[in-house]
């Protein structure tokens, strides 16, 4: 399973400091809220990566665990949270061998288009399963993917970025990406490059492989993972119809056989 590392876990909040994480997790808190799971409610926060979300579900008041498979991400939530001054257990696990604590949590989230990182239906069905496991019976799961319409109709074969960072370097993001079609995977290579203010360079690549899924397809998904639908809207949005400009849908279920 994917995991960043080298050049991209060290500077993970940079390539993604534009990202309004504040104002997703007031978006999915809110949701949440409406299907019984609002603060002080125990939240776990599946592949919460450096604790962008993870902090802002504390500050809105919820009892927060945060799980991922990499824990050079997780050092960077652990300093994040203890810098805002709030208290979240971090845990290094995979996410489809899942066990925090078993029917503990009122709410579950798994954002960024995570899930899709369980890459086969057999990954992702294990993965929900074991988010079940972990919520009470009237808990409420929060998941976020990318939507194949957008993907197939209109994902960018080549990116290139840029960013300064506090150090006074300059990194370069290239990232390629190509669609497998027959396995529904977001397939990206990325080259990494430190310009570093003294003239020398740090150079890092890595692989990602990213799932995407229809909407029909992840309400199967969930279903046989013990998990019933209970809506789909497009993620960070006002609650609209969802169209192939839609890049990410968040879906909200709740256990089949919880109320």
């Amino acid at each position: 399973m994917s995991s960043y590392r080298e050049l991209h876990a060290r500077y993970y909040d940079v390539v993604y400091g534009d990202k309004p994480y504040a104002e997703e997790a007031r978006f999915v808190a809110e949701r949440l809220g409406q299907h019984g799971a609002a603060p002080p409610a125990r939240l776990l926060d599946i592949a919460c990566g450096t604790g962008r979300h993870a902090v802002e579900f504390a500050a809105l008041g919820y009892a927060v665990t945060g799980v991922d498979h990499g824990e050079s991400l997780l050092a960077h939530a652990r300093e994040r949270a203890a810098a805002r001054g709030v208290k979240i257990e971090f845990v290094n696990q995979d996410m489809r061998r899942l066990h925090v604590a078993d029917g503990a949590f009122e709410a579950a989230t798994c954002l960024f288009d995570s899930i899709g990182y369980a890459i086969t239906n057999a990954g992702v069905i294990e993965t929900l399963q074991g988010i079940r496991s972990q919520l009470a019976p009237a808990g409420v799961l929060a998941v976020e993917f990318l939507h194949s319409a957008a993907m197939v109709r209109h994902a960018s074969p080549v990116r290139v970025g840029r960013w300064e960072t506090s150090e006074g370097s300059t990194l370069l993001r290239i990232s390629e990406s190509q669609l497998e079609l027959d396995r529904q995977l977001l397939q990206v290579a990325y080259e990494l490059v430190e310009l570093k203010s003294d003239g020398t360079y740090v150079r890092s690549t890595e692989e990602q492989a990213n799932r995407y899924f229809c909407v029909e397809e992840m309400r199967a998904l969930l279903a046989s993972a013990g998990l019933a639908a209970d809506l789909f809207v497009p993620a960070y949005e006002e609650d609209g119809p969802i169209t192939d400009r839609s890049w990410h849908i968040l879906a909200l279920a709740h256990p089949s056989d919880g109320r």
